[in-house]
């Protein structure tokens, strides 16, 4: 699921159910919110959503919901299905049946219409492979939809085996990234640009792909009445997803404690430019190897971290002049007054005594403060992905 800012939604139940289904109500009193439900497994599974005026049902479908205040008060709920049938009950009665490339809209105090009405034509982009090849698009804001693990976060976004359809793609430069667990002689990624049924666009990129190798490359997606689509960019190797979808220019190589230095040359000489900072998790281990942070009488080592869509996990030895113990944290992060700020969510070091404990909170504390100090462009983005995670922005004027 994926809410736009300032949205107000929440989780208000989420349980499994003894067939091994799973049952999950989600409340929406205000915004707009992106939904791609997987097809239910069993007869008793659910996913529920509840606005003011409404209640959806589906067992797997892709759908827009928008709550919107109403000038003379209240609220309207407006769902919008690009896959499957939504069935949508309005609070003061009566129910309606939406199926793909339709919509509906009810407002609180209003009962159900006969019937769904088509979505207006929008501009769309269908993206078609070859066999084999995973890809993901990651939209300007950051967003993802593609093959490569099941990716729709995208609004409008639409995955089948091999393609992919998004509605009304937002303005801007779009990243792509290629990749294949066997190689292809010749790997086809074909971008169809619509208004309607009226083609805009179509571009075209071939070439060999060697097992494993991971690909980035870029378009360009022009808005409005002029919709269209640019020339792709040369793919490039890359050696992490993140490399491949973050945005602007990337730094992705060279020492971790380094990498920082690289991005301010590059800043002297272009300002307000997008720019990008990635980490693997192979190489914050690699630097967690080389150091053994001490203080308040607790010393850390044999780290290890992970990296994946919740965050950074680390593991390690937490050794006191009398004890040594197992500490484990999580760390989330993400742009706060345009820097990188990132926060121990989670902490364990049992049965270290509290102080102790406080010692070992400070250290991974001063730990992720040097990261986030070291980040030398305002943050506007931070995305984690398995393995690697970027921090994205634009360089000061």
């Amino acid at each position: 699921m994926s809410v736009d800012p300032g949205s107000q939604v929440k989780v208000i139940a989420l349980n499994r159910v003894s067939t091994d289904g799973i049952q999950v109500t989600i409340e929406q009193s205000l915004g707009r919110s992106w939904s791609a439900v997987q097809k239910l497994k069993t007869p008793d599974s659910r996913y529920e959503v509840r606005t003011p005026s409404t209640t959806a049902v589906v067992r797997g479908t892709g759908f827009l919901t928008l709550v919107q205040q109403l000038a003379s008060g209240g609220t309207q709920t407006t769902y919008q299905v690009d896959e499957g049938t939504l069935q949508v009950t309005a609070t003061a009665g009566g129910s309606v049946s939406v199926p793909a490339g339709s919509q509906v809209t009810i407002a609180e105090g209003a009962a159900a219409p006969a019937s769904a009405t088509p979505i207006p034509p929008a501009p769309r982009i269908e993206v078609v492979v070859s066999q084999g090849l995973g890809f993901l698009l990651v939209a300007p804001t950051g967003q993802s939809c593609g093959t490569a693990g099941a990716k729709a976060e995208i609004f409008g976004c639409v995955v089948t085996a091999d393609k992919i359809t998004i509605r009304d793609p937002a303005a801007g430069r779009w990243g792509i990234f290629m990749t294949s667990p066997a190689a292809i002689r010749v790997s086809v990624f074909e971008m169809n640009g619509f208004v309607g049924t009226t083609v805009s666009g179509k571009r075209v990129m071939e070439g060999p792909l060697v097992a494993g190798q991971m690909l980035r490359s870029g378009v360009t997606v022009t808005g409005g009445q002029s919709f269209g689509i640019s020339t792709f960019e040369a793919p490039t190797p890359v050696t992490s997803v993140c490399a491949a979808m973050a945005p602007g220019r990337v730094f992705a190589s060279g020492a971790v404690d380094g990498r920082a230095e690289s991005v301010r040359a590059f800043a002297r000489d272009n300002k307000a430019s997008p720019v990008s900072l990635v980490f693997t998790e192979a190489e914050l281990n690699q630097a967690a190897k080389q150091s053994t942070p001490s203080a308040q009488g607790v010393t850390l080592s044999d780290t290890k971290i992970t990296i994946d869509s919740g965050g950074i996990h680390g593991t390690a030895k937490a050794a006191t002049q009398f004890i040594t113990l197992n500490a484990s944290a999580d760390v989330v992060g993400g742009g706060v007054g345009d820097k990188l700020t990132l926060k121990v969510s989670r902490l364990a070091a049992d049965p270290l005594p509290p102080g102790l404990l406080d010692g070992v909170k400070g250290l991974v504390d001063s730990t992720t403060a040097d990261l986030s100090g070291s980040v030398p462009f305002l943050v506007k983005q931070v995305a984690f992905r398995n393995g690697c995670f970027w921090v994205s922005g634009v360089t000061p004027n």
